[in-house]
């Protein structure tokens, strides 16, 4: 049996302190192994300090990031693909993407899963539709293992549908979302080995909007003044969901919501 944990996008700096106590709360639902997995598609996008900040995501206890379009948003982000010295995937539909850089498999209490990032259509960046790598993959797949497909900005009726399209194998698949920064709940849908969830949630600083302080948002995204936000500090919102696999097949999936 083997816990994954889906933490949603992280929308700003955080603590140190705060994600330990996060990645204890996570682990403190379960009595045996948890792999914590977060999209990190805010640090990518706003953060001054990127490399620190992704140092503390994994000192802390976090075994994958996974980002979107944010991935070639600056040249700091682009230097941490360079550099790969953390395991971070970047979206497969992304220019000069691979399965290299797009995917990560965890072998763990006789379980195994593919984790594969994606982007959809409404980013700013222009990409093909994702199922036209991902039909190449499940086409050339001959093992069993689990498939975890995390999707950044897309539509919601789209992200379903990959979910109906990759329904018919013999293993488990998982289609879920991140981007709107609003969690929806996880269900099985066409069968029993298909998890959908349109978005994870998002770990944000409360009374915000996006990590920011919503007076001076405005100012500068309503009025167009010329501002430089700096993310609020506070206690946060966390939001997450954790599937549980035995023998490759989902058993149980819940969904929460923590204050730290």
């Amino acid at each position: 049996m083997l816990l994954i944990a889906f933490i949603g996008t992280i929308q700003h700096e955080v603590s140190k302190e705060a994600v330990r106590e996060l990645v204890r709360q996570i682990k403190a639902e379960s009595t045996t192994d948890c792999i914590i997995v977060c999209n990190a598609d805010g640090l990518f996008l706003t953060s001054s300090k990127l490399n620190e900040q992704l140092e503390t995501l994994f000192d802390s206890g976090i075994d994958l990031i996974c980002v979107g379009e944010q991935a070639i948003s600056r040249n700091c982000c682009r230097t941490v693909f360079k550099k790969a010295e953390w395991p971070i995937i970047k979206a497969i539909n992304l220019p000069g993407s691979s399965f290299v850089t797009s995917a990560k498999l965890f072998e763990q209490n006789n379980e195994r899963l593919n984790i594969i990032s994606t982007s959809g259509q409404k980013g700013k960046i222009s990409v093909d539709y994702s199922y036209t790598i991902l039909d190449e993959y499940f086409r050339n797949k001959k093992d069993s293992s689990t498939v975890i497909i995390i999707e950044s900005n897309s539509e919601y009726r789209y992200l379903q549908a990959l979910a109906w399209r990759y329904s018919k194998f013999e293993y488990s698949v998982m289609v879920l979302g991140v981007g709107t920064g609003f969690a929806t709940s996880p269900s099985l849908q066409f069968g029993d080995k298909t998890l959908f969830q349109y978005d994870l949630g998002s770990v944000v600083a409360e009374n915000t909007i996006g990590g920011f302080d919503p007076e001076l948002w405005w100012r500068k995204n309503i009025e167009r003044r010329p501002l430089t936000l700096i993310p609020k500090w506070g206690a946060l919102k966390c939001e997450y969901t954790i599937v549980c696999l035995n023998d490759g097949k989902i058993v149980k999936y819940f969904s929460k919501s923590v204050r730290i």
